[in-house]
């Protein structure tokens, strides 16, 4: 009776332990892997900024390639056959200003004449002045598709300064409407000569290929955990109608690119590899802000680090008693990731939880929100361990799943001022931008990691230090 007693204990106590034991071992399965969504294609960004340059560099480079001499000496035949030798010389600067958006350029000039009956041979004859004025001409002003400073300049109009007069015989003659027709008989080369000297004067390829190379150039934007780069690829640039002020004029600018990003040793470019400056386009309105648009992507081997280091042996306190995570990884399937937990304690065995990835821009962090258990580990949780699916252990996990990527995007302004600077382009131009914004534009789950699109609004400026 007593064996028959024992016996009956043992299988009651053996029973109980295989109840014990079925309730707190979790044999879920691993989840079903859904399709993933197409990835997303390299964005084009947008760099929006003004040129801005002196009005009085641009008149001394003018005055440096404007010649004295306007129109050199030819022969003006005279009403009654007299052969007139006139040339016309500008006898100071050309002053520039700007208004109603167009230049105003002003210049001293004098005409001169040899005299036509005189008693000396004609190549021997002695050049006088005929007469002086001070013009003023007006002009539109634009970039060309080549980065030239374009004029039209055109008369507008003239004040005699030395009324035109000759000296025939001891007498001095008005010739004013002779001069008149001159000069309206010189206005298209004294035009053309103006507009030559802008067109030579002013090369902002010149500057503008320098702030385009550098664009292209690796940018490190992190050094820990791992260096990160990013890869500019520049393809078009344009600009928008050309305004100004009293000291300055100013040309809006949009250069299109595309951004990648790099992580680890600084990559090599080789020269040949830079996208050369492309012609000018042209745009009638540029928004005034830029779109940065930077595609990176997180690896789930970096993501599994970080989980690594935040879940290893952490001991979470729950009604049903203290759970311990051994483990941690995360993986992707469809829109969605798939924590995988090794635990123990309370619960032994493998969960499975699911959640969607979000970008907080307050925190600059990757976190995954909206964290449940798999359909699976529920049903199983449901048969073993059901005071799990009530406890707060999602929010627990969920909390724990925050990724700390936003940190190198949000120095991106002061890293891209700080190569700008060290960049000898710098000694000619100034760099600022102005305001600086992020916005998320999509998140994409795809099979090797999860794809992070951010917008960055910001306003940039290039000021020529000196032409």
């Amino acid at each position: 009776m007593n064996l028959q007693r024992t016996i009956r204990l043992l299988l009651l106590f053996a029973s109980i332990l295989v109840f014990d034991a079925c309730k707190k071992r979790v044999q879920s399965d691993t989840p079903l892997q859904e399709a993933f969504e197409p990835p997303i294609e390299d964005p084009i960004s947008y760099v929006a900024g003004n040129l801005t340059f002196n009005i009085r560099d641009l008149e001394a480079k003018i005055n440096k390639g404007l010649s004295t001499t306007l129109v050199p000496e030819e022969t003006f035949k005279g009403k009654k056959g007299e052969a007139w030798k006139l040339r016309v010389e500008r006898t100071g600067p050309i002053k520039i200003k700007y208004a109603n958006r167009q230049v105003i350029l002003s210049a001293p000039l004098q005409v001169w004449y040899s005299n036509p009956i005189g008693l000396r041979r004609s190549d021997k004859r002695k050049s006088r002045s005929l007469c002086a004025l001070a013009i003023n001409l007006k002009s539109p002003i634009s970039v060309s598709p080549e980065w030239r400073l374009i004029t039209k300049v055109k008369f507008d109009e003239y004040q005699w300064t030395e009324e035109p007069k000759v000296q025939l015989l001891g007498i001095k003659i008005n010739v004013r409407k002779l001069a008149e027709t001159i000069l309206d008989k010189r206005r298209p080369e004294i035009e053309q000569a103006i507009d030559r000297a802008v067109r030579k004067g002013l090369r902002l390829d010149k500057q503008v290929s320098k702030v385009w190379r550098d664009l292209q150039k690796p940018l490190r934007i992190t050094k820990k955990p791992e260096s990160i780069w990013l890869l500019p690829k520049p393809f078009s640039i344009a600009s928008a109608p050309v305004y100004g002020n009293a000291n300055e004029i100013t040309v809006p600018i949009q250069i299109a690119f595309r951004v990648k990003t790099h992580i680890g040793e600084q990559p090599v470019i080789a020269p040949d590899s830079l996208e050369q400056l492309p012609r000018l386009l042209h745009r009638n309105e540029l928004p005034d802000s830029s779109r940065l648009e930077v595609l990176s992507f997180v690896p789930y081997k970096d993501i599994n680090q970080v989980l690594e280091q935040l879940l290893h042996q952490k001991k979470i306190s729950l009604a049903g008693g203290d759970l311990n995570v051994k483990g941690g990884a995360v993986y992707g399937s469809g829109k969605m990731l798939i924590l995988k937990a090794d635990v123990g304690g309370a619960v032994n065995g493998t969960l499975y939880l699911h959640g969607q990835p979000t970008y907080d821009t307050l925190t600059n962090t990757l976190r995954i929100k909206n964290v449940d258990f798999d359909l699976v580990t529920r049903e199983y949780l449901m048969a073993t361990a059901d005071w799990l699916l009530h406890d707060h252990l999602r929010d627990t996990i969920q909390s724990k799943l925050v990724i700390p990527l936003g940190k190198p995007i949000s120095t991106i302004p002061e890293k891209i001022e700080t190569a700008f600077a060290k960049a000898k382009v710098s000694q000619k131009t100034d760099l600022d931008i102005d305001t600086f914004q992020m916005v998320p534009q999509r998140i994409l789950v795809q099979p090797e990691g999860i794809q992070v699109l951010i917008k960055v609004k910001s306003k940039l400026a290039v000021k020529m230090k000196r032409l």
